[in-house]
């Protein structure tokens, strides 16, 4: 009795997945589209204490990056962010002194603030 190979077996199942593979990532990175417009955020903070800024979106909560204390910051919001909504919610984490008595790790959610967007739209919040 003669038993068959599995190798052309494993052959075709490796090379169904490889196209498949191939197929999505071509349709993902399509040289005849153009990458969607930066938009981005300058950030003014007038505050003694550094904060976390945060981009919300439905439930999603999504970090720019740390802004110190008296500084301008630039952050590039990422493209799925922009365009779902007319306007883009900003949230600010104080992670700095939160006042005379309590100094260190502590974290809370100071502020949400909202600005009109749209992809290619360079933005200006300034924090209090």
């Amino acid at each position: 009795m003669r038993t068959r190979s599995a190798v052309p077996v494993l052959m075709l199942v490796l090379a169904s997945f490889l196209a498949a593979c191939g197929g999505a990532h071509a349709a993902a990175s399509d040289p005849n589209k153009p990458p969607p417009p930066k938009t981005t955020v300058a950030v003014d903070s007038r505050k003694t204490v550094d904060v976390n800024l945060y981009v919300l979106s439905g439930v999603r909560r999504v970090r720019l990056g740390l802004v110190p204390g008296m500084s301008t910051r630039n952050f590039v919001i990422p493209p799925d962010l922009v365009g779902t909504s007319e306007r883009l919610r900003f949230a600010v984490e104080v992670i700095g002194t939160l006042g005379h008595k309590t100094i260190g790790s502590e974290r809370r959610f100071e502020s949400e603030q909202d600005l009109p967007a749209r992809p290619g739209d360079e933005l200006n919040l300034t924090l209090y």
